[in-house]
């Protein structure tokens, strides 16, 4: 008996003592996010975007806002009522009147297949789908025409995106590979020229201000057009004028900075913030029942406000610095280091100082590592294209193309990391050496220039 009542003593007192000791972890806790800090001046600098230089008439984001919209109406006009029914909170244009896409574009695969190739094998179906989307694809010529891309509606979790023209999109290079097959001169050089100004509204949409979500299309479509005018290059019955002036329009390299996301992540921290901030999170405070209230206290008591935005703001600052330079971004995000998976060490968060936006910060600026390289990789792409056209320009034999990638770093390397392009001699194609993980099936790669055979001789009379 005196041995049992000694181990019951023993054991109420190490459950009181255990019990003391989670109550001093916790009241320290408290006591460490007892307080919020100020905002740094980096969050200001963050918050401002800057100054839209372009009218609503110009602005490529308004006239997709209002792409869809309903037959005859002005795309300008409807994008723009969109944007301001979303700033006074009111509920955007009824789905049932927009002007939707009829049929089915599924076998236009420009990222995957060869359309200029594929085209002609769908002729009826494409003259079918251009019949009945004839609007939208009015819509889409006049949206190439555009002088620039700035996301006008103020950040919001909430902000309205508009609908990407995904299967006009596709619909136009299908028309285009048609166009540059038909008999008229005319014709072929004005399909042509809609490729280079197609080319011209994505590099806008890419390089203007707005989130990651257009930025990450507008390289898709890029990819897409590259691929079409690749295979048009490859194509020795296509015409083509072989001057260096003309590279320069019909492929130019974009500036390394066009490729820079940075700003996108800027755009992504204002959206954040917002929703941070927005009514839905105070309204928490209001919640009835103490025991929501007190769940939101509790929340609230490691969710400092001003401490999570000076933290969002500084990792989304290192994410800009290293998006802007390859070597900058595999030097601060090194994967052998396998820095990607660390997780936070969830037994040290009652300890340290707001944790949840600690936590919260970690789990939205984490997925910045992936966009870098996808962009990087669309710029070796260009590259590539570039390359095949050169390759035509000096009418390289295969047998000397080895050497002629050598001596041209600047069209034949991967512009992140040096990899140099690789050549198959036996299928008669060029690839990049990608960055990026990419959906099964994307083509990185093109077929390269070659003379056609020279006709046999006639036979003597």
């Amino acid at each position: 008996m005196q041995v049992l009542r000694r181990t019951l003593n023993w054991l109420g007192f190490t459950i009181l003592a255990l019990l003391s000791l989670a109550c001093l972890l916790l009241l320290a806790a408290l006591l460490v996010n007892a307080h919020d800090e100020p905002l740094a001046p980096q969050v200001r600098a963050l918050l401002t975007p800057p100054a839209n230089p372009y009218g609503t008439a110009d602005n490529i984001y308004v006239a997709l806002q209002g792409f869809d919209a309903p037959p005859a109406e002005s795309v300008i006009a409807a994008g723009e009522a969109r944007i301001q029914h979303y700033d006074r909170s009111i509920d955007a244009a009824q789905e049932a009147h927009r002007l939707a896409f009829r049929g089915d574009v599924s076998f236009i695969r420009p990222l995957e297949s060869s359309l200029w190739n594929e085209a002609p094998q769908h002729e009826r179906e494409i003259a079918t789908l251009l019949a009945d989307n004839h609007e939208l694809i009015e819509r889409y010529l006049d949206l190439i025409l555009l002088r620039g891309y700035y996301e006008t509606a103020r950040p919001s979790a909430l902000a309205p995106h508009p609908a990407a023209p995904n299967e006009v999109h596709r619909l136009f290079l299908a028309q285009l590979a048609l166009q540059m097959r038909a008999h008229s001169h005319f014709q072929r050089q004005l399909g042509l020229a809609e490729l280079e100004v197609d080319i011209r509204l994505w590099r806008r949409v890419l390089t203007g201000e707005g989130t990651l979500l257009w930025k990450m299309l507008a390289i898709a479509f890029l990819q897409s057009d590259y691929l079409l005018l690749a295979d048009l290059v490859a194509d020795p019955r296509v015409e083509l004028a072989p001057d260096e002036q003309y590279a320069e329009s019909l492929v130019p390299l974009f500036d390394a900075g066009d490729f820079d996301i940075g700003r996108a992540f800027a755009a992504e921290f204002r959206v954040q913030v917002a929703t941070l901030r927005s009514p839905d999170t105070e309204a928490r405070h209001g919640a009835q029942g103490w025991l929501e209230r007190a769940g939101s206290r509790l929340t609230d008591h490691f969710l400092k406000l001003n401490a999570t935005e000076n933290l969002l703001a500084a990792e989304t600052g290192r994410w800009m610095t290293a998006a802007a330079d390859p070597a900058k971004f595999y030097q601060l995000n090194p994967v052998a280091a396998g820095r990607w998976n660390e997780q936070p060490r969830v037994w040290l968060l009652p300890l340290s100082y707001n944790p949840l936006g600690k936590l919260l910060a970690a789990i939205v600026t984490q997925p910045y590592r992936y966009y870098p390289p996808r962009a990087w990789d669309e710029e070796a792409l260009q590259r590539l294209v570039r390359l095949g056209y050169e390759i035509r320009q000096h009418r390289v034999a295969p047998t000397e193309l080895a050497a002629f990638l050598r001596a041209h770093p600047q069209w034949s390397t991967h512009p992140a990391d040096g990899r140099p392009f690789l050549w198959d001699a036996a299928t008669g194609e060029v690839r990049v050496q990608t960055l990026s993980q990419h959906p099964p099936g994307w083509r990185f790669s093109i077929r390269i220039w070659q003379p056609p055979p020279l006709a046999p001789p006639a036979a003597p009379r």
